[in-house]
């Protein structure tokens, strides 16, 4: 690559202006991601009290739909099956939380991928909630809402244009 008066090829390497204050908007939509978060986390905690309960009844749909299947496999697979499904969450909230921090120091990178994963959050959230009815369901679910809107407002978006000297 030739490099040309503080210039590679292709790509500015001048300096990044600083980003100034962070905007309230951009750490109003923080502490919703975290309080989201948390939330979730708690709520996958307090769900393992029913472990026990959710692997009977996928012992049973799994009896039902191949009884020719041995009963041990059967409670192997479905316990394999939750732990797997809740570690994959556990490890999901903690890559959000990284994301959540990356957003507030100003990575638009971040924030488009916390814009996805909470945008398909809220989807799901709303057929749980819709199933569920439960309360604690909907406040994260505003919490979320609130949380991606926020870092899209106005003031949020310019924290995350990127600072070139003369543009």
């Amino acid at each position: 690559m030739a490099t040309v008066a503080g210039m590679t090829e292709g790509y500015s390497t001048g300096p990044v202006l600083p980003r100034g204050t962070r905007p309230k908007e951009v750490e109003i939509s923080f502490g919703l991601w975290v309080a989201t978060l948390v939330l979730g986390v708690i709520g996958t905690v307090l769900s393992y009290s029913q472990i026990r309960q959710v692997q009977a009844q996928m012992i049973n749909q799994m009896v039902a739909q191949n009884p020719s299947m041995d009963q041990s496999m059967i409670e192997r697979t479905a316990t394999t099956t939750l732990i797997v499904v809740v570690v994959l969450w556990l490890l999901v909230m903690a890559a959000m939380f990284l994301f959540v921090f990356l957003m507030r120091a100003g990575r638009n990178w971040a924030r488009i991928v916390l814009a996805v994963l909470g945008g398909l959050y809220v989807i799901f959230s709303l057929i749980g909630v819709a199933v569920a009815g439960s309360v604690a369901g909907l406040l994260q679910l505003l919490l979320l809402v609130g949380a991606i809107v926020t870092m899209f407002l106005p003031a949020a978006n310019a924290w995350f244009a990127p600072r070139r000297p003369g543009f």
